[in-house]
């Protein structure tokens, strides 16, 4: 890893990072157009792609005036992208797609994350002492900081609105096993986490429900020796029922 922000190679990175699915989901701006973009000094931070414009697009030869417009509206979209989003795009070491949700439903706004100290970002559930310091710090850096500012004065979106449905499952920990009849395992997930569950890996005893399909192995066995109660899909489905 390349230590230095604005060296080629890591900014390069950092602006496919920031533009890729997970993140600000920017179509048409996959990796080679980022590098031409780049290469042609177009762009010197991910900031920079609300600059663009089609004439400037245009003066590659990669783009003609319909592929500039697409390009242009695609960027133009990503303004109002949900914050998690922006929050993982910026590239703050560990933290994926999951933890930057965790850090909006906390403090609902960008500014509210960057004025929060180390005691207050470790209260979020799976934020450790190392993962805390590591967000503090990151937005206290310089580069970052700039960034960020330059990115609303394009307007971003700042404010968090949580898709969390109800806080009916608030508190409680799931394990998902085996193959579900009707979901998959990401939309069983989404379920619970929409109502303020939290979906776990591995069981212990802090789960409070396996939900388990066909083919459940040793997690719902260990379950059942912990005495954890075993859901079913309709089960779940019942439980989240509105």
């Amino acid at each position: 890893r390349c230590p230095n922000t604005s060296c080629p190679a890591q900014l390069l990175k950092n602006i496919i990072h920031f533009a890729s699915k997970p993140a600000m989901n920017i179509d048409g701006l996959g990796d080679a157009i980022v590098a031409l973009l780049v290469d042609n000094k177009l762009i010197t931070s991910a900031a920079d792609l609300y600059d663009l414009t089609e004439a400037k697009l245009m003066t590659l030869d990669r783009f003609k005036e319909k592929s500039a417009g697409n390009l242009i509206k695609a960027i133009e979209a990503s303004k109002s992208n949900t914050l998690d989003r922006l929050i993982f795009g910026l590239g703050i070491r560990n933290i994926g797609a999951r933890a930057s949700v965790l850090l909006c439903e906390k403090f609902g706004n960008l500014d509210a994350i960057m004025n929060a100290d180390v005691t207050e970002i470790s209260s979020i559930d799976g934020f450790g002492d190392v993962m805390s310091q590591g967000v503090y710090e990151a937005l206290r850096e310089t580069h970052l900081v700039a960034l960020i500012e330059k990115l609303r004065t394009h307007g971003l979106n700042f404010t968090y609105a949580s898709s969390k449905k109800s806080d009916k499952l608030e508190g409680k920990v799931f394990v998902l096993t085996g193959t579900l009849p009707t979901l998959k395992r990401d939309e069983a997930k989404k379920i619970i986490e929409d109502m303020g569950g939290k979906v776990s890996s591995s069981v212990s005893k802090k789960t409070d429900y396996v939900v388990a399909g066909e083919e459940a192995g040793s997690k719902l066995t260990k379950a059942e020796e912990l005495g954890i109660a075993i859901l079913s899909e309709a089960e779940l489905l019942a439980m989240t029922a509105e």
